[in-house]
Parts: structure tokens; sequence; C-alpha cells
């Protein structure tokens, strides 16, 4: 495995954690602040739009297989 690859799974790996915080923390807001569902969100700034959310899902599938087949192999 390269340095790069490395690098980018223990990012994911810091990501992944993160995200896994936040839904904690979600479940023990507040009930004014669980009105979005988890994958409903403001965008940081009015000019950005909201993410297309099934094409995320997609694209993070495809990052977990990719990422599943690498670890396999190496």
């Amino acid at each position: 495995m390269t340095i790069a690859i490395k690098k980018s799974i223990n990012e994911l790996y810091d990501a992944i954690h993160t995200l896994e915080q936040k839904v904690e923390e979600n479940k023990t807001a507040p009930a004014a602040k669980k009105s979005a569902d988890l994958f409903s969100f403001a965008p940081q700034q009015p000019s950005q739009p909201h993410p297309d959310t099934k094409a995320l899902a997609s694209r993070l599938d495809g990052a977990i297989a990719k990422v599943e087949k690498l670890l396999q192999e190496g």
C-alpha cells in the first residue's frame, strides 16, 4: 500500500469517527434540534446547495467497496 493510500484510509477513519460522534450527539440533543433527519442539514453558506444524499451514499458505498478490496489484496 502506498503512503498516500494509507494517509487516505487514516483520514477516512477520522471522518467516520467524527460522523459517529455527531450521530451520538444528535441522539442526545434536545427535541427541537432533532426535527431534521440524518441526511438533511443546512448548507454552510447560503450560496451552497444541499448535497445530493443519494449520490453521496452511492459514492460512500463505492469507496467502502474499494477499500475492502484493497485491504483483502494487501
